[in-house]
């Protein structure tokens, strides 16, 4: 590990002495990056490489917080930082503890050499050609957060991010490891996108959809998890009044358990050194506890720590979610599309939005399928699923026998870019509108 020459007992030692007071937060986050990129066929560069090292130091105390971070990890510029957060201590006053992590690994990823040839192979045996640029990258990062008298185990990630572009679009997607499946399963994406390129969008609908489960993960991250981040919640007042909400149908059950995640991204702890916690989003279509950190947390005895989390070392951690998880229901894939009613079946979503003021969702689906009396049938370009989310999420009226690994995607709220996970089932709703 990168970190296990770290002097963490010197370190805390020395964030003890700007905690003066009972309530002071106070920690040390030490953070190290390196990315590993496959330049897409006819670039020159091969593998290229990106690493990056750091910290950051905060105090918060009485309401505010101040924080000074690095780009390195030093015991020079450590001590400096300790300085510009307390402000008042005089340099003799703060030891500089040893913060020796050893250099990197060399770069080494063969993984990432194999897999274009993997995908390419996969669009083959669908009998569809087409040329594809192909950016293939992998992704690791390594951390360690210190207290003055809580010192939590170093975490890791690693993960693996898939950008195919060509004449009539482009599909990225985040996957926990390189393997034929996840080749098969961007290559079917891809082909589907291929056929529908020149589908024309549909009429103005309003009825029944189904959405498979990377459009409910993609509708469950916007419209669930970043509804009930309790920064989300303040904006329209006291956030603790979310708690006992009926938010959506009974039969949806949503949870976030970063513990659960993929292998490579799981985690025990968060960017603030607070356990995981496999947290209840929604117990029965009712909220039962928003995503908080440690800040949230110490506002009410509602709120649990252990969601918060930070894009970069250089932007203070908050509420967010990790891994969501959608817990499946009794519904088989037939039974979603039964009925004499025509709908649209949403296999994909490329982005959605939340106004966190009035509510209002969008999804946008870059093309659909209908379906009759149980059946799918012709596909239908771009559209958008509009909705309040209190409104919206009411409307699920069946949620699908078989959970699946679903929606690994970035998320960019705030300016803190952060992958996400989910695993989900299918959901059908009723009476929703779709608009081109």
């Amino acid at each position: 590990m990168p970190f296990s020459k770290l002097d963490t007992a010197a370190v805390a030692r020395t964030l003890s002495q700007i905690a003066e007071h009972p309530d002071d937060v106070v920690d040390a986050f030490f953070e190290r990056r390196e990315e590993v990129e496959l330049a897409p066929e006819g670039d020159a560069g091969g593998l290229r490489a990106w690493r990056e090292e750091g910290f950051a130091v905060r105090l918060v105390r009485e309401g505010l917080t101040w924080m000074a971070s690095r780009d390195a990890i030093e015991a020079r510029p450590f001590a400096e930082a300790l300085r510009q957060v307390a402000r008042a201590i005089s340099a003799a006053s703060y030891p500089e503890p040893t913060l020796e992590v050893g250099p990197p690994d060399p770069v080494a990823a063969p993984e990432l050499l194999d897999f274009p040839g993997l995908l390419s192979r996969a669009v083959r045996a669908h009998h569809v050609g087409f040329p594809l640029r192909v950016s293939v990258r992998r992704h690791r990062r390594w951390v360690q957060v210190v207290g003055p008298r809580l010192v939590a185990g170093a975490e890791s990630e690693s993960f693996y991010s898939c950008m195919v572009e060509s004449s009539w679009g482009r599909y990225g997607t985040l996957l926990p490891r390189l393997s034929g499946g996840a080749a098969e399963e961007i290559a079917a994406t891809t082909v589907a996108l291929f056929r529908a390129r020149q589908a024309l969008p549909p009429a103005p609908f309003r009825g029944p959809v189904v959405l498979a489960p990377h459009t409910v993960a993609v509708l469950l991250h916007e419209a669930v998890a970043h509804a009930l981040e309790a920064d989300t919640l303040a904006q329209g007042g006291n956030p603790e009044a979310a708690v006992g909400v009926a938010m959506a149908a009974p039969c949806l059950d949503v949870l976030d358990d970063p513990s659960s995640a993929p292998e490579g991204v799981r985690r025990t702890t968060d960017d603030e050194g607070a356990s995981a916690v496999r947290r209840w989003l929604l117990r029965g279509g009712i909220v039962e506890q928003p995503l908080a950190d440690a800040l949230w947390a110490r506002t009410s005895p509602v709120f649990l720590p252990g969601a918060g989390r930070r894009g970069t070392r250089h932007l203070p951690p908050g509420p967010r979610s990790s891994h969501l998880e959608i817990l499946p229901g009794e519904a088989s894939e037939a039974d979603l599309l039964a009925g004499a009613a025509e709908g649209l079946f949403l296999p994909e979503a490329s982005r959605g939005a939340l106004d966190p003021l009035t509510g209002e969702f969008a999804l946008h689906l870059p093309y659909a399928r209908r379906f009759r009396r149980g059946a799918l049938a012709e596909v239908v370009g771009p559209c958008v699923l509009r909705g309040r989310v209190a409104d919206l999420l009411t409307r699920v009226v069946a949620v699908g026998s078989q959970a699946k690994p679903a929606g690994a995607g970035w998320c960019a709220k705030g300016g803190q870019k952060l992958p996400v996970w989910a695993t989900a089932p299918s959901l059908r709703l009723e009476d929703v509108e779709v608009a081109p």
